[in-house]
């Protein structure tokens, strides 16, 4: 095979004009948060002098985009050249909450690069999936990389001594230093020990900085101001990240392999700093020009000539087509990208144009570039997120922070801060996580954005409003209307690719990190029980009055006897038997026979009658119920903490609350529900006096034994359901609790455990958790049943 290998190359480098005779090698520099106007080179105010000195032998691009305004979407796009929606990764993601990932089908840059010759290392931050939290999800190994040594996200509490890298797949601990540092460190020490000396290579070096929470050495924090200003430290991040790339790119002029070496710098987003991003409106997470308009530098002394800047519009999308260009090799086939091929620009080989027009995506909004134009196009999707709770989130903090928010802040605005890094106050964070939860992407809304189109739309003019303030599509309603056909033709495209996630479940176990499966998406389809369910209702005999002669006459009549529900109920259970089994025999009897079923009031387990999932526990209470209705997870995941369990939890309320489908049971009002959030509020670690520290779900009680005066005997901690307890005795046991946890608090109280210094829970929260507590009772089948059946949507958004 080398030979055949090194016959292909030699005529590949003959065709494409190179003098050297070996492939370049390529270096990918990603920085997580960096602003457009953040670096020397592009009148930044951080010293930046060796990538200053690339963009001067290079090409700097003044127009340059990443590929979504925030981090995991960008980084799917970066690696294959392909809006990230079609990747599998519709937002920023979290293993905790999504089973989505980079799927293991799409081809990227390394994979193509390793077909041909080159080897591949990754090292970084890598956040597009990673098989923790039980996930199944692929590695930076499944996708293309001989060599990794990354993050799942973030590294660790800061910058500064990381903790949560691994090094292709095992845990390495923590780490002494700076994570730009260390990242340089890795590489040099593969480009060292690790690669063939003949083999081209292909580095992807993916950093931390600037990403909150930061730090930077001492010495390098003080040139741009105080040790403790947030700003100075920032820009010490980006001054440190230099300093790191100036290592490597000295290792490999060292080398000699400098000159014939592909480097790529670019960020994933703009800065959530809105002054790093100049003149531009807009900063991370936002579809203006400041989300998503970075720095872009091209450096290949032996193939691209230097000394240019280049304003044409180009992108991360763009990377995996324009480096098969510069390179001399072919794309992925049968693949559509959204990329262009920058090659000939970079060049100079001949003219450059586009093939379909620049656009990103973020939440149920879409912006499209042609020319100097930008067009921002609303989806017609309703947003879930409950805005009017996240308002009131903000406003809570203000409160709680009240002479400190300003040193909070360190220098950005309230609600940057919600989105970026923890707040020293502990109160503060709490409602700071609740108000990021609102926020987070649920898969479950995916269908609603793929059925969707484009609504509303806004027009700017780039080269005579960069500052994008005045919305011109009613002066052009004809230039407004064309772009937003254009617009909704690549909308289609992609919805139409993009994979549909199912609503998360336990998945499988999976503890180790180095797993080549990937959980692929699973559509919305019945499980086999519910094939089994629909044979027994095959087998039952046909109702005594039934007439085959007569058939539509029976169905009128029973049809109309039932209840609306139990017609839902008749109307999904014949689709799902058409579906799975198209060619049934006698079809109007097998749709009597479920009718028939429905009919006689369904003898089946509830779980068969409502279509709702079973829960682990037995219990039949109306919080169970409840939990049936709204799909609330009731058990942690192997290894989950009792904090991310109830972080889930969260989620999920918070999204049905958000489309206006919390549904309660009868039993079940406005008080019991504020109940059950105050009862979830967490704290911090096991043992610290919250409800839910102790009593998890899905028995309330962690089985565990808790000595709670001094010099006693620990005791298990008992379970909550069905206390024997009337509601003047709970009402009385709760606020001696409250009252003990304030005579601890104030140091008036040595005997008490020590557990209760951190409870939260004030004389307010009593009636709310009596009510919740209530809630428990367990109750028969038959008026379980009925709970559900007389469920109704819950109203949430009033104070």
């Amino acid at each position: 095979m080398k030979p055949i290998l090194t016959l292909l190359f030699s005529l590949l480098l003959a065709c494409s004009g190179f003098a050297n005779d070996k492939l370049p090698n390529v270096v990918t520099l990603y920085v997580d948060d960096l602003g457009y106007r953040d670096i020397g080179c592009y009148d930044g105010p951080v010293k930046t002098p060796v990538l200053d000195k690339l963009a001067a032998g290079g090409v700097r691009f003044t127009d340059f985009h990443s590929g979504a305004p925030t981090c995991s979407p960008s980084r799917a796009t970066f690696l294959t050249g392909r809006n990230h929606h079609r990747t599998g990764v519709y937002s920023v993601l979290d293993e905790r909450f999504h089973r989505m990932h980079l799927l293991k089908s799409e081809t990227t840059i390394a994979e193509v690069l390793k077909e041909n010759g080159y080897a591949t290392a990754h090292f970084g931050k890598w956040h597009l999936g990673m098989p923790v939290q039980n996930r199944d999800n692929p590695t930076p190994a499944d996708h293309g990389f001989d060599y990794w040594f990354g993050v799942v996200n973030g590294p660790g509490r800061s910058h500064k001594n990381p903790t949560n890298f691994l090094r292709n797949g095992k845990r390495v601990g923590e780490m002494k230093g700076y994570s730009c540092q260390i990242v340089v460190d890795e590489a040099l020490t593969w480009i060292d020990q690790k690669r063939d000396g003949d083999e081209p290579f292909f580095l992807n070096l993916w950093f931390n900085e600037p990403h909150d929470p930061i730090a930077a050495p001492d010495e390098i924090v003080s040139q741009y101001g105080g040790l403790k200003e947030r700003e100075a430290i920032y820009s010490g991040t980006i001054d440190n990240t230099d300093r790191a790339i100036g290592r490597l790119v000295a290792k490999l002029e060292k080398l000699g392999e400098l000159d014939n070496t592909i480097i790529i710098y670019a960020s994933d987003n703009g800065s959530y700093l809105q002054e790093r991003n100049g003149e531009l409106r807009g900063k991370k997470g936002a579809l203006f020009e400041g989300g998503h308009r970075v720095p872009g530098i091209f450096y290949w002394k032996d193939g691209i000539p230097g000394g240019r800047v280049e304003e044409e519009p180009a992108g991360v999308v763009d990377l995996l087509p324009t480096l098969c260009g510069l390179i001399g090799i072919e794309k992925p086939q049968d693949v559509h990208l959204d990329g262009s091929n920058l090659a000939p620009l970079l060049t100079s080989s001949s003219s450059f144009k586009r093939h379909q027009p620049l656009f990103w995506l973020a939440g149920t909004n879409m912006v499209m570039r042609v020319g100097d134009y930008t067009l921002f196009a609303s989806s017609t999707a309703k947003s879930p997120i409950d805005f009017k709770t996240a308002n009131r989130l903000v406003e809570q903090v203000k409160e709680v922070l009240g002479d400190d928010l300003e040193k909070e802040l360190g220098g950005m605005d309230l609600r940057s801060r919600m989105f970026n890094g923890k707040f020293a106050n502990p109160e503060a964070n709490r409602l700071r996580d609740q108000h990021r939860r609102l926020y987070y992407f649920q898969e479950s809304w995916i269908p609603e954005l793929k059925k969707s189109g484009l609504g509303r739309i806004q027009l700017y003019d780039l080269s005579k409003d960069l500052g994008q303030q005045n919305d011109i599509a009613k002066e052009q309603p004809a230039l407004a209307a064309r772009l937003k056909e254009q617009a909704a033709a690549i909308y289609r495209s992609v919805m139409a690719d993009a994979p549909e996630w199912s609503d998360p479940k336990k998945p499988s176990a999976s503890k180790k990190l180095s797993g080549n499966t990937v959980q692929r998406p699973i559509a919305e389809t019945s499980s086999s029980k519910t094939k089994e369910f629909l044979a027994r209702i095959d087998k039952n005999p046909l109702p005594n009055d039934y007439d085959v002669s007569r058939h539509q006459n029976y169905v009128d009549r029973v049809m109309a006897g039932l209840k609306p529900e139990q017609r839902d109920r008749v109307g999904q259970l014949w689709k799902e038997k058409r579906r799975l089994t198209p060619k049934m025999k006698n079809v109007g009897q097998s749709f009597v026979r479920i009718l028939s079923y429905i009919a006689k009031g369904e003898k089946a387990s509830i779980e068969e009658q409502t279509g709702i999932h079973r829960l682990s526990t037995t219990k039949r209470s109306t919080y169970d119920a409840f939990s049936y209705l709204n799909r609330i997870p009731d058990v942690a995941y192997e290894d989950e903490s009792v904090e991310d369990f109830l972080g889930r939890i969260f989620g999920r309320l918070a999204n049905q609350e958000g489309r206006v489908l919390l549904k309660a049971p009868t039993g079940m009002d406005r008080l019991g529900y504020e109940g059950l959030k105050t009862f979830l509020n967490y704290e911090g670690t096991e043992s610290v006096g919250n409800c839910a520290a102790c009593h998890t779900l899905p028995n309330f009680t962690d089985g565990k034994s808790y000595v709670t005066r001094h010099g006693t005997e620990a005791k298990p901690t008992p379970s909550l359901r069905n206390l024997g307890k009337r509601k003047l005795d709970l009402h009385k046991v709760m606020s001696q609790k409250i009252e003990a946890a304030k005579q601890k608090q104030q140091g008036k109280a040595d005997d008490i455990s020590d557990a209760y210094l951190k409870m939260k829970l004030e004389e307010r929260d009593v009636s709310e958790l009596v009510a919740f507590l209530r809630l428990l009772e367990d109750q028969p089948d038959s008026r379980f049943r009925q709970s559900i059946i007389e469920a109704k949507v819950l109203g949430t958004s009033e104070d």
